[in-house]
């Protein structure tokens, strides 16, 4: 019967839910902290907000996990000249944040340190389920790409859309 609440919950969580959430203006600040902070780096961040799963995924038990990886590959976060691509990935119906790193940015930042900001994530959004927590995330992920990948002099070709993706 898990797998028939998951699925149930799922469903009941709606793409409506997501957008309440995060509305145009959400979404308008988070595209304009993304963009403004990769001058600061060589690095790339999408945003994903997903209200809830397919439900044949949540009905076979796909985990926020897998569904990240999936949309790194889907949305081509790997494809950046220095492997510096991360996805901040957000289940509304799971309650759940993952981040995955590309290999470039992965190699120089701990598991540790990626599973931390995203507990953080989950316990601001379950006190304020609000763009204001995932702008604290986004800040903190600007830090440790300017960190470990620091621009050259302002410049970093935007090669991955800035706007986030709310579904």
């Amino acid at each position: 019967m898990p797998h028939l609440r998951r699925a149930l919950h799922h469903f009941a969580t709606t793409a409506g839910t997501a957008r309440r959430h995060f509305p145009a203006e959400a979404q308008q600040q988070l595209h304009a902290a993304v963009h403004a902070g990769e001058s600061r780096h060589r690095g790339e961040i999408r945003v994903v907000i997903e209200a809830s799963l397919p439900l044949g995924h949540a009905w076979a038990g796909v985990t926020p996990r897998e569904r990240a990886r999936f949309l790194f590959g889907a949305l081509e976060v790997w494809n950046t000249a220095d492997h510096t691509g991360v996805l901040l990935y957000i289940n509304l119906a799971d309650h759940a944040v993952e981040l995955l790193a590309d290999r470039g940015i992965d190699a120089s930042v701990g598991p540790a340190v990626w599973r931390e900001l995203c507990d953080e994530l989950a316990h601001g959004l379950k006190q304020d389920l609000s763009v204001a927590p995932v702008l604290v995330t986004v800040a903190r992920i600007h830090e440790l790409l300017a960190h470990h990948f620091p621009s050259d002099g302002g410049h970093n070709p935007n090669e991955l859309d800035d706007r986030p993706v709310v579904i």
